[in-house]
């Protein structure tokens, strides 16, 4: 133990004891943990088989906003607790109709009179493959090629961004 003054708020000075640490007594920072790259995603409208989702509990319908092979974006009107276990039943054709998942994400998507929607991410507890194939981009011939060149692309007072 080590004294040392300290000042008070009347002027005055306080003798006061503290343990003084050496490097030597300050613990390791643990190693950092290597990030998982991100599964692929993607968007709803990629994903057919599935028509609709319900996140249990509470049981409620939830709109899907993207999908990867470890989790899910969702929409819906529920503010879930980050960490808690819940329950993905798919609508559709797509298999697995059901997964076990917990929330990582738990965000204010909007709000309007009607309410606060929310934008939950969910992990799955397993990885799951997809069946469902992104749809391909249409295919453009040469002279599509050089008519979009030959068009020029105006710019629109919503691409102006004002920055003071």
């Amino acid at each position: 133990m080590t004294t040392i003054p300290f000042p008070r708020a009347d002027g005055m000075s306080a003798m006061v004891q503290v343990q003084a640490t050496t490097p030597a007594d300050v613990r390791p920072e643990p190693p950092p943990q290597k990030e998982q790259p991100a599964a692929p995603r993607q968007p709803a409208s990629a994903v057919p088989s599935i028509k609709g989702l319900r996140i249990s509990p509470p049981g409620f319908k939830a709109t899907l906003v993207d999908i990867s092979g470890s989790g899910l974006l969702a929409e819906w009107g529920v503010a879930l607790k980050i960490g808690q276990a819940v329950t993905v039943d798919f609508e559709g054709t797509f298999s697995p109709q059901s997964l076990a998942a917990h929330v990582v994400r738990s965000a204010v998507a909007s709000m309007t009179s009607g309410g606060v929607r929310y934008y939950v991410g969910l992990a799955f507890t397993a990885p799951i493959a997809f069946e469902d194939k992104p749809p391909l981009p249409p295919e453009t011939s040469a002279g599509d090629d050089a008519v979009q060149a030959a068009v020029a692309d105006p710019l629109q007072e919503d691409d102006i961004e004002n920055c003071w």
